[in-house]
């Protein structure tokens, strides 16, 4: 029956970083289990992977009452005894369903105080705790198992370094908080460096107006591992890192990484750590990368997907030890 498998939920349809540590787990966990999400690429993922796929409306990325409400109806129509809430809108959507058992996890930090007071509010329902990175939990202030995603190692095969002048690879989706217009004020800082953008906006947003140097350019969408062997280094900006998987994937394909000193990338790097926004900090600390490489997948081996598809195992089998029932709450 369905309601005795596991049931993961996902508010997003689409595969983000979240979504593909999703993915690396639900086909990695040996338990009986289905997943809800809206179409897209992720439930495509699912399909391919041969995993059971709940079908659930598509709200758009967008927070709003009303989404999180629709998904708390939808939720609470398939009976879940067991339900995993994948990320902050599942969470407050799930803190409302019935008789089920619930793991929060979470992989955001949240600046505006009101919505990390719901955030919070709204985990202190579930019986089992679950964050991608310390900085996130600290941010909780709940307790919590630190799960620090890993990586399938056997999909990353470190190549030299290309011929050339030197090239960043900057990959993500193309928002403020990640701070693209950082990366392009390096660029200007750094004339020699040539910085490729490996990603998009986010659906319905606007391409953001950076005014870039003659040694930027705009890729889009790329094949991450053939990007990151054609780099000298990955180049990360965002002041508010939550984790940071695509610092790991770099490490693992041999390329070092170059990040603000802040959140996640402060628990995957030891070095190529900046002062967060300092442009002239971020510059010094590529010269040094490049001077300097390192041995980058030493470091990645310490994040092995197993490794943390375990974690989570564990975190589930917590839930076979008796607590006290979660506060009643009201969303």
């Amino acid at each position: 029956m369905g309601a005795d498998k596991i049931l993961f939920a996902s508010y997003s349809g689409v595969l983000g970083g979240a979504e593909r540590v999703l993915l690396d787990c639900v086909t990695r966990l040996d338990r009986p289990l289905r997943v809800a999400c809206p179409p897209g690429p992720l439930a495509d993922e699912l399909h391919a992977a041969g995993i059971e796929h709940v079908p659930l409306k598509d709200r758009g990325l967008r927070k709003s009452a009303g989404g999180t409400l629709g998904l708390t109806y939808e939720l609470t129509k398939l009976k879940p005894r067991t339900l995993v809430a994948w990320g902050a809108k599942a969470v407050m959507a799930a803190a409302a369903v019935p008789d089920t058992q619930r793991v929060a996890v979470h992989h955001d930090l949240f600046d505006a105080p009101a919505l990390r007071g719901a955030v919070r509010a709204t985990t202190r329902r579930a019986h089992v705790v679950v964050a991608a990175s310390q900085a996130i939990a600290d941010e909780l202030k709940l307790p919590a198992t630190i799960l620090h995603p890993g990586v399938d190692l056997t999909r990353f095969t470190p190549t030299p370094l290309p011929d050339g002048p030197p090239r960043a690879l900057v990959a993500g989706a193309l928002v403020g908080w990640k701070r693209p217009d950082l990366a392009v004020e390096i660029a200007r800082r750094m004339p020699e460096l040539h910085i490729t953008f490996a990603g998009e906006p986010l659906p319905g947003d606007p391409m953001p107006d950076l005014d870039p140097p003659p040694n930027v350019t705009f890729a889009g969408r790329v094949d991450m591992s053939t990007a990151l062997h054609e780099h000298h280094l990955l180049l990360h900006c965002a002041d508010r890192e939550p984790y940071g998987m695509v610092l790991i994937e770099a490490l693992a394909a041999g390329r070092p990484v170059v990040a603000p000193a802040a959140g996640g990338p402060l628990e995957i790097l030891e070095t190529g750590l900046y002062e967060p926004g300092d442009a002239d900090a971020a510059v010094a600390q590529i010269r040094r990368a490049l001077d300097d490489p390192g041995n980058p997948r030493a470091r990645a081996e310490q994040f092995d997907v197993r490794v943390s598809v375990a974690r989570l195992a564990a975190a589930l089998d917590d839930l076979a030890v008796p607590t006290r029932p979660p506060a009643d709450v009201t969303v």
